[in-house]
């Protein structure tokens, strides 16, 4: 995600459709994109109830008319914004590398969930998730970073589990 985040964000910088909805870092301006689908999705609904009752009372052309002119001005360009934001976006969650602040932020996030598992009814489990996602940030960690990532997976959870049915030597 790294590449694809460097990618977007030097692009944010030439569209002014880029820059409505990603940060100068490249990250999706969530409520922007959020709102924006929320205000086409209103006017989808308003215009279909307008052409409706429009085309009860003057007849089924205009009905046909008005559908196709919501259809064209308003669901067509709501569409194209989602498919461009899921297709620029890389389609959600994936196993690729992320940043160095990324990564930070996401170990800070594992150290404040296992302290506030601390005590609690279910802290066992949080405190499995937590290493086991600790484990994986330190899977794909650069070398460099490594110390760290494995110093917070240690914290966490104790030493890297062995696979199940298998012995440690």
């Amino acid at each position: 995600m790294g590449i694809e985040r460097d990618t977007r964000a030097r692009a944010a910088k030439n569209s002014w459709i880029v820059r409505r909805y990603y940060d100068t870092n490249g990250d999706l301006r969530a409520a922007r994109a959020l709102g924006t689908v929320a205000i086409l999705a209103a006017l989808v609904v308003g215009g279909t109830i307008v052409v409706s009752f429009a085309g009860a009372v003057a007849g089924p052309e205009t009905l046909a008319i008005g559908a196709l002119i919501v259809f064209l001005a308003i669901k067509l360009p709501l569409l194209a914004l989602v498919f461009w934001i899921l297709m620029r976006h890389g389609g959600g969650y994936t196993q690729a590398a992320i940043s160095d602040r990324e990564r930070s932020d996401v170990l800070e996030y594992l150290r404040s969930e296992a302290r506030d598992a601390k005590g609690r009814p279910d802290e066992a489990e949080r405190l499995r998730w937590a290493a086991r996602e600790a484990w994986r940030i330190v899977d794909t960690c650069p070398n460099d970073q490594r110390p760290e990532a494995v110093a917070v997976a240690v914290a966490i959870g104790g030493p890297r589990p062995s696979p199940a049915g298998t012995t440690p030597i």
